[in-house]
């Protein structure tokens, strides 16, 4: 088993927000998958986030999927494929660019993504739970806050 935490000149690296926000998303994340699986999408991986967080409704070239989730055509072509070869998505020629293809959530890709809009609400319970209704509204602000960084120039 590896450990939690790489190392770095023998130590252990230390831990900073982005990774405490990280292991955060990781945690809940990891909730979703379960339930994925338990309603028989076991082959929805982390990774798979990626391309259905990205999906327009009407489709979606590989290539914009691939700039929104800030990654390379090849590795999110990978992805794309998994998935189609899963039957959750499918690829259809675009009506805009007789080049394109669209990528198309099939019935069970909107399932999939039914299930995990579902379990938000179950999701955000846990954490009100664990942090009071006072500060999960905190820290829905602050996170909302702290994502405009990206959006701005420092």
């Amino acid at each position: 088993m590896s450990r939690p935490r790489p190392v770095t000149d023998g130590r252990e690296r230390p831990v900073n927000l982005a990774v405490l926000m990280r292991d955060g998303f990781k945690a809940l994340n990891d909730r979703v998958l379960v339930r994925l699986a338990e309603e028989g999408h076991a082959a929805v991986r982390p990774a798979h986030s990626a391309v259905f967080e990205f999906l327009d409704e009407d489709g979606t070239t590989v290539s914009t999927l691939a700039e929104r989730a800030q990654m390379t055509k090849q590795g999110m072509a990978e992805l794309v494929r998994h998935l189609e070869d899963h039957g959750y998505v499918a690829r259809e020629p675009d009506p805009d660019d007789r080049r394109a293809k669209l990528v198309l959530l099939t019935p069970a890709g909107r399932e999939v993504v039914g299930i995990a809009q579902a379990l938000v609400p179950e999701l955000e319970a846990q954490v009100a739970a664990l942090v009071g209704a006072e500060r999960m509204r905190a820290l829905h602000d602050d996170l909302a806050r702290i994502a405009q960084l990206g959006a701005t120039d420092p």
